[in-house]
């Protein structure tokens, strides 16, 4: 904001003989600049935070923005089993919010998101590019998920993509055990040597293990990406759901996945 500021010097001269002598005045423009005060930044960055999911080289990613303010943001990536945290900076200009989240550092296939908001976006556009660039980069859309439901479902709720790991937090099959996590995370526990109530045979087999995954749903079909192994036949995997009066199951040919709980 610029301003003037006028100086009038005036003169009185009396001439000796007592006359009055025309008045002089001088005029001095000085120009200047007011401060400005900064606009007052009313973004509501906490909306950004939650659990987005999409699809990340033909698999499903999760990413987990649990803190966000108008410079940082954190929280964690899950991809095929996978975890990762991830922080960064957050830039805003206009109605655009730019979140770069860095993972880590310290794993061959670790680098830096980039999340694009336009406004309170509920589906921001990502890229991803390697640390080491041996890797292609990824361009993706997400989707901001509704927050998991908790509590033990009664015998009227439909399996919903927000209550399902609810039903199945504690699953099996004729080969292990699963765990289904609301932040898409699904890990399978067994044993090498199969499993044996017998508590001889039991002590003989080998430590229980752990293969992971990530999980996602659409309609009635749910899609396990494992993280490789040399158990599951396929890298991904897609079940059918089958809710009955009672209970439900992942059908898969030959061996489902059952609940084990019962709403």
């Amino acid at each position: 904001m610029k301003y003037f500021i006028a100086i009038i010097s005036s003169s009185l001269f009396l001439a000796s003989c007592g006359e009055k002598e025309p008045i002089t005045e001088d005029v001095v423009e000085f120009e200047g600049v007011a401060a400005e005060i900064p606009e007052e930044d009313l973004f509501d960055y906490e909306a950004l935070a939650g659990m987005y999911t999409g699809d990340f080289g033909g698999s499903d990613i999760r990413i987990i923005v649990n803190y966000v303010s108008k410079t940082n943001a954190i929280g964690y990536n899950i991809l095929r089993g996978l975890q990762r945290n991830i922080s960064g900076r957050v830039t805003r200009s206009g109605d655009s919010v730019v979140v770069a989240l860095a993972e880590p550092g310290d794993h061959k296939f670790d680098g830096v998101f980039e999340l694009l908001f336009i406004g309170n976006d509920p589906e921001p556009k990502g890229t991803w590019i390697s640390n080491s660039g041996k890797i292609d980069e990824q361009k993706f859309s997400l989707k901001k998920m509704e927050a998991g439901e908790s509590g033990y479902p009664d015998g009227d709720t439909k399996i919903s993509e927000s209550n399902f790991h609810n039903f199945f937090s504690d699953a099996g099959d004729t080969t292990g055990d699963y765990s289904f996590k609301s932040d898409g995370l699904v890990i399978f526990s067994y044993y090498p040597g199969g499993y044996s109530y017998d508590h001889e045979e039991k002590q003989s087999q080998q430590q229980m293990k752990t293969i992971q995954g990530s999980w996602s749903m659409a309609g009635k079909k749910v899609t396990i990406s494992w993280e490789k192994n040399s158990i599951f036949p396929k890298p991904q995997m897609v079940y059918t759901i089958n809710q009955g009066e009672y209970e439900a199951q992942l059908e898969w040919p030959n061996n489902p996945i059952y609940m084990r709980m019962y709403p």
